[in-house]
């Protein structure tokens, strides 16, 4: 617990200072959305970290909240993205329930060191790829479906989420190889579900799923990266006979 507090606290530290370096030049607009933002985010992963040490049922009752969240967020964006195609909303609604449904499943299931080790390499690629890309970023990744998002910032997710998968290696009992292997799969699994997301809200014609948490949207706008991630993972584990979960 207290390793965890650690890490936490000295990620965020290090990501704060770069998001005061990155906004030192930007209007006291800018610089207070920011920091709204920061302060939300930490409250929401410490807090998930502090839901998955106390108990599975604890952890899978939030997630299954977050999970409900989402898919009200989702419904009220589908109408708009979907065009009025009962396909195109069946295609994203279907998705949206498979990977949500695979997020409740993941937590229930696995034990609560793999649990935190997915979600807070996901946090650190979510989170250092913002501080980066506005600190670095000069190529943008996907224009067509989140302007925001660059290369620069990608590369620089990637390599924070390695560093802390590596700082968690002792809660899942992995090898380096292993370990940084599977951070980046996360990665790229985390900005696939953040990317997929991103295209509903441009088709819906929306900025953030909805208003629930201060300075990110909505829920689906902090967890959408997680979702697919984790159901990746269980849906993995799975097919690897290693239900519930790969712990070894």
């Amino acid at each position: 617990m207290d390793r965890l507090v650690v890490i936490c606290v000295s990620a965020f530290l290090v990501g704060g200072v770069g998001l005061a370096f990155a906004s030192r030049k930007e209007d006291r607009t800018v610089k207070r959305s920011r920091l709204i933002k920061f302060i939300t985010y930490f409250g929401i992963v410490i807090g998930f970290v502090l839901c998955a040490l106390a108990g599975t049922w604890v952890v899978t009752t939030v997630m299954a909240a977050v999970a409900a969240l989402g898919a009200w967020e989702m419904a009220r964006a589908l109408p708009r993205a979907s065009g009025g195609r009962i396909g195109a909303g069946l295609v994203m609604g279907g998705t949206y329930a498979l990977a949500a449904t695979g997020a409740v499943l993941f937590v229930k299931l696995s034990p609560a060191g793999t649990t935190v080790f997915l979600y807070l390499v996901v946090c650190a690629f979510d989170g250092f790829s913002q501080v980066t890309g506005q600190l670095l970023g000069r190529h943008r990744l996907a224009p067509r479906i989140s302007p925001g998002k660059t290369i620069e910032g990608s590369a620089g997710g990637l390599l924070f989420a390695v560093g802390m998968g590596l700082w968690l290696r002792p809660l899942v009992g992995w090898g380096v190889a292993r370990t940084v292997a599977a951070c980046c799969l996360i990665a790229a699994l985390g900005l696939a579900g953040d990317l997929s997301a991103s295209a509903v809200k441009r088709r819906a014609g929306v900025k953030d799923f909805s208003g629930l948490l201060p300075g990110h949207g909505g829920i689906l706008d902090r967890f959408d990266s997680f979702f697919l991630a984790s159901a990746a993972w269980i849906a993995a584990a799975a097919l690897a006979h290693l239900w519930p979960g790969p712990t070894n």
